[in-house]
C-alpha cells in the first residue's frame, strides 16, 4: 500500500471518528438539554481534517471538490461554535454548514456512482447516501430550531445516520485498499 492510498484510508477513518464524536455530542445534548459543543467542535475539526486529507489524495477534480466542499461545511460549523453569535445567526450557519456537507457528499456519490460496479462500491454508495441524508436531517433540525421548535433528538438522529454512513465509507475504502495490497 503506497503513501497515496494510505492518505485516503487514514482520511476516511478520521472523518468517521469525527462524525461519531459529533453524534455523541448531539445525543448528550438531546437527552440532557445542554448545549455544550465540545465534542461537536472536535468532531467537525476531525471531519474537516479528514476531508482535506482525502481531497489531497484524490485522483479526480470532482472527487477532490466534493471533499473540499464537505470540509468547507465542517469549517462553517466550527465557526458557528467558536464565535459568539446571536442564536439565529448561529443556526443559519449550522444549516449552511450541513447543507454544504450534503452537497459535497452528493458530489462524492456521483463519482462513486460512475466507478466500476462492485460490491465494495455498492457499500460506499450506500454510506455516501447515508451521509447526505444525515446532513440534510441535521439542516432540517436546525431549521426547526429557528422556528422555536425543539429538534435536538431529530438532530441527533441525523448525526448518527451521517456517522453510520461515514463508517460504511471507511470500511469500503479499507476493503478496497486491502485488495490492492
Amino acid at each position: 500500500m503506497g503513501r497515496q492510498n494510505n492518505q485516503t484510508l487514514i482520511g476516511s477513518w478520521i472523518v468517521a471518528a469525527g462524525t461519531v464524536a459529533s453524534a455523541v455530542n448531539a445525543s448528550i445534548n438531546a437527552n440532557t438539554g445542554d448545549d455544550d459543543e465540545g465534542l461537536n467542535l472536535i468532531g467537525n475539526t476531525l471531519q474537516a481534517t479528514g476531508n482535506g486529507v482525502v481531497a489531497n489524495d484524490s485522483d479526480s477534480i470532482l472527487s477532490a471538490s466534493g471533499n473540499i466542499i464537505q470540509a468547507a461545511g465542517n469549517s462553517t460549523i466550527i465557526y458557528s461554535i467558536l464565535t459568539d453569535l446571536e442564536k439565529r445567526d448561529d443556526l443559519n450557519l449550522v444549516i449552511k454548514g450541513n447543507l454544504l456537507q450534503a452537497l459535497g457528499g452528493l458530489v462524492g456519490f456521483s463519482v462513486t456512482f460512475e466507478a466500476d460496479p462492485s460490491l465494495t462500491n455498492a457499500y460506499k454508495l450506500n454510506g455516501e447516501l447515508l451521509e447526505v441524508v444525515g446532513n440534510s436531517i441535521q439542516a432540517l433540525a436546525a431549521g426547526r430550531e429557528l422556528e422555536g421548535i425543539d429538534a435536538g433528538h431529530f438532530s441527533a438522529l441525523g448525526s448518527w445516520i451521517q456517522a453510520i454512513g461515514a463508517i460504511l465509507v471507511a470500511l469500503a475504502i479499507t476493503k478496497q485498499e486491502r485488495r490492492r495490497a
